[in-house]
């Protein structure tokens, strides 16, 4: 009941997770366990902020 309710009337936020057991829940777990195995590119030269820019190694 709560899913069809507007967010600015006390429902549920556009980006909330799935609720367990349902059909998206399942392929949201795939996902995160996919991403979460995948190996991290790591680059020495260069590191990136908290907002997603790449900042040069500190000298």
């Amino acid at each position: 009941m709560g899913d069809a309710i507007p967010h600015w009337a006390g429902g549920l936020p556009a980006d909330a997770p799935p609720r367990p057991g349902t059909a998206k829940y399942g392929e949201m777990m795939k996902q995160r366990e996919r991403e979460r195995l995948e190996p991290k590119a790591k680059d020495s030269s260069t590191t990136q902020s908290a907002d997603g820019h790449a900042m040069a190694p500190a000298k």
